[in-house]
């Protein structure tokens, strides 16, 4: 199902399969590439918008069990609240996380996206996680500038990772910011260049589950866990 969401300048249009954001536009300007599928050697992958990664951010060289970006995105989500400019989803964990509970928001105010995601451990024991947020930012030929640098695109494919709660960039003339408000400390910037597109990514220590060199965040029984941030579009 899909849920549109808008205020006087914006747009979201969210797709409870997954929890995806479709579309993300401000004055009607992209500001996320739409969701598309793309023919990547035999096999269509999806592409654009934005999904949740948990409970896992990048392969699970860890425990062995979970897809790549966790199975967050593969799933079909409940929506628990929803009202013009806002909603609420959620989603109960499968195999070793069915005691797990997933709760995503999503908020537009003004030009600005606030996102939230909480994990709630039901069980009698620890559950490893390591979340992100996967944003594609909809960028055409023109240079990228990440905090003031020019990015060079060559490198993404491989990623690139930064420490730090915020970023700000440029592209396609539009000023972004993303503000970490909560167990965001870690940036990944990638692309595949299957599309005008560049994800900058918030997450909780970046590919942890494949590093060990990363930690891994330890969630607690009766734990419950919050990462939020804001992406903030100034024109």
């Amino acid at each position: 199902m899909k849920v549109k969401l808008e205020n006087s300048i914006a747009r979201l249009e969210v797709n409870t399969n997954g929890a995806y954001i479709d579309n993300f536009e401000v004055k009607g300007n992209p500001i996320f590439f739409p969701k598309v599928m793309v023919k990547i050697g035999e096999q269509l992958k999806i592409r654009g918008g934005m999904h949740i990664c948990a409970p896992n951010f990048g392969l699970d060289n860890t425990l062995k069990s979970l897809p790549s970006h966790g199975f967050g995105r593969d799933l079909l989500w409940e929506v628990l609240e929803q009202r013009e400019d806002f909603i609420k989803l959620s989603l109960d964990g499968v195999d070793t996380y069915k005691e797990v509970r997933f709760i995503v928001s999503y908020k537009l105010d003004g030009p600005n996206l606030l996102l939230n995601l909480e994990i709630e451990n039901n069980s009698n024991e620890e559950k490893l996680i390591a979340p992100g947020f996967h944003p594609y930012f909809y960028a055409d030929h023109r240079p990228v500038t990440i905090n003031d640098k020019n990015i060079d695109k060559a490198d993404l494919p491989k990623s690139i990772y930064e420490r730090g709660q915020n970023q700000k960039f440029t592209i396609n003339s539009n000023d972004v910011e993303i503000l970490g408000l909560k167990n965001i400390n870690r940036y990944v910037f990638w692309s595949d260049f299957k599309g005008d597109y560049i994800c900058i990514e918030p997450t909780y220590n970046g590919n942890a589950f494949e590093d060990e060199k990363k930690e891994i965040y330890q969630l607690k029984s009766k734990e419950i866990f919050e990462m939020a941030c804001e992406i903030k579009v100034h024109f």
